[in-house]
């Protein structure tokens, strides 16, 4: 970790930087996914694919909205089935969740 205010590093068990004395930033919480603007879909959450859950994750929707109106879209005009699997190939998994180090 690297201080916000002077950008020295910084022991993840401290609670301040040694070099200015400013609060240590919090580290990330254990399952923590890295943020990015790129959608992705998650390893969590999946019912088949993750679609549903990466477009939920991603817009900030219910991912139980998401889900029903996939399987009305499916059902009610066949091209959410093609659509589905569209995306499924071309949007990429997201990266693994990143594991607290035990020392």
């Amino acid at each position: 970790m690297f201080c916000t205010q002077c950008g020295n590093k910084v022991d993840s068990s401290s609670r301040f930087c040694t070099a200015c004395g400013a609060p240590a930033p919090a580290a990330p919480p254990v399952g923590y996914y890295p943020s990015t603007t790129q959608l992705t879909r998650p390893r969590h959450d999946r019912m088949i694919a993750g679609v549903c859950a990466g477009f939920a994750l991603h817009y900030g929707w219910d991912l139980s909205l998401v889900r029903v109106l996939t399987a009305l879209m499916i059902v009610l005009t066949g091209v959410g089935a093609i659509a589905y699997i569209a995306a499924w190939v071309i949007i990429p998994e997201a990266p693994y969740a990143l594991t607290a180090k035990s020392t």
